[in-house]
């Protein structure tokens, strides 16, 4: 029987950074490593990311951010096949982006009320925050309840939707999850969370690639592939700017009968353009 996939969002989380030679990408991007025991993908290095929650849907009462829900519902596709049918669910989506972004790397997209992002210089706000991130870990927070205390507005037009993909139908546990690029914020840092992870590290895509080449960077086939795409793009403008307009097709990979370890094919209508 075929598992259902579970909605997920992922963010792709980066800064700019130095070329390391001629053809190399002038920005890093942050990675974190799965636990090693964890039951979905253990000890690789992911992109920051985890499933959607019931209380990523926004409250009445809550601040509405810039981002509407048909506009939230549009960038997604509108696709009621793709399981989102409502322009509340998206949102919660990209809400789902913003929080895992938080819990998984200690980095909040939210504005405040001068209309600028969020900074943890201070430290009695960093070790705030740190506190807050503990509680929706634990879910006894939703990211809503921290920017309402904290006179925050979400800020999900800070990311640029990026890919979908959905774990191939063989896979025992699957995900239908979207992929979202978002640029470091001045005045915060990106730090792993010891739950989930155990490391975290900023590296440039070829790096993470040369070191996957070497097997001393472990990655799984999604990841790998969005390394691959992202090499091509030299800076971060560019990179931005091609995420903005370009659009984005749903991959399900196929995975190859007999082959171990487990070798996956993306359909080759949409290899060169997911």
């Amino acid at each position: 029987m075929t598992a259902e996939p579970r909605h997920a969002a992922s963010v792709i989380l980066l800064r700019p950074a130095p070329a390391e030679g001629p053809d190399a990408t002038a920005y890093e991007t942050f990675m974190v490593r799965r636990h090693a025991e964890s039951a979905f993908a253990p000890d690789v290095y992911v992109f920051p990311g985890g499933t959607l929650r019931a209380d990523d849907r926004r409250p009445p009462a809550a601040a509405a951010p810039a981002l509407t829900p048909a506009e939230a519902h549009r960038r997604l596709g509108g696709d009621p096949g793709a399981g989102l049918t409502t322009p509340t669910e998206s949102l919660a989506l990209w809400i789902a982006a913003l929080r895992e972004l938080f819990e998984e790397a200690g980095v909040l997209l939210a504005l405040t009320a001068d209309g600028t992002l969020a900074s943890f210089e201070d430290v009695v706000a960093a070790a705030r925050f740190a506190a807050y991130r503990d509680a929706l870990q634990a879910g006894a927070l939703s990211l809503w309840d921290v920017a309402a205390r904290e006179g925050l507005v979400l800020a999900p037009e800070r990311l640029a939707y990026w890919a979908h993909w959905i774990t191939p139908l063989s896979r025992p546990r699957r995900f239908n999850t979207r992929f979202f690029l978002a640029v470091l914020p001045a005045g915060q840092e990106a730090l792993h969370c010891a739950v989930e992870t155990t490391d975290g590290l900023w590296v440039s895509p070829s790096a993470a690639l040369a070191g996957h080449a070497a097997r001393a960077f472990p990655l799984v086939f999604a990841t790998l592939a969005h390394l691959r795409r992202l090499v091509g793009f030299l800076t971060l403008e560019a990179l931005w700017s091609f995420a903005e307009t370009k659009p984005v097709m749903t991959v399900l990979p196929r995975e190859e009968e007999g082959t171990h370890p487990p070798r996956f094919i993306v359909p080759p209508e949409v290899d060169e353009c997911w």
